[in-house]
C-alpha cells in the first residue's frame, strides 16, 4: 500500500493506493489520528486507487469515522468500484459520506 497525505486549502487529504490491508493498519491508523488531532475538520479519505481493502481496513475507517464525529469534523469517501462493493455490503454507506472522485469530494467539504 502506499500513502499519500497533502492539503487543499482547509481541507486535509490521505490517498491510499494497492492493497489496504490488516499489515497496514497500524501505519494509516496513527496517520488519520494525527491529521485528525491536528487538522482543521475536514478530511478525506481517497481510496479510488485502492485494489483490495479487509477488515481491520474498514475497522481503521470506522475509528477515523467516530474520531471525526467526536471532532465535529467531516469525512468524506472517495472509493473505487472493490471499496464501493464492500461498503455496501457491509452497510457502511448508511454512516460514510461518499463521493465517486476526489472532485466532487472536495466540492462537498469546501461548502461545509
Amino acid at each position: 500500500m502506499i500513502l499519500h497525505e497533502r492539503k487543499h486549502n482547509d481541507i486535509d487529504i490521505i490517498e491510499l493506493s494497492g492493497r489496504f490491508i490488516m499489515a497496514d493498519t497500524p501505519e494509516v491508523r496513527i496517520r488519520l489520528t494525527s491529521l485528525i488531532k491536528g487538522g482543521g475538520g475536514k478530511l478525506i479519505i481517497d481510496l479510488e486507487k485502492v485494489t483490495f481493502i479487509d477488515s481491520s481496513a474498514c475497522a481503521v475507517l470506522i475509528s477515523a469515522f467516530k474520531n471525526m464525529q467526536i471532532k465535529s469534523g467531516h469525512l468524506v469517501l472517495v472509493t473505487s468500484p472493490v471499496v464501493q462493493s464492500l461498503i455496501e455490503l457491509t452497510r457502511l454507506h448508511t454512516i460514510f459520506e461518499i463521493s465517486p472522485n476526489l472532485a466532487s469530494a472536495l466540492d462537498a467539504l469546501e461548502s461545509k
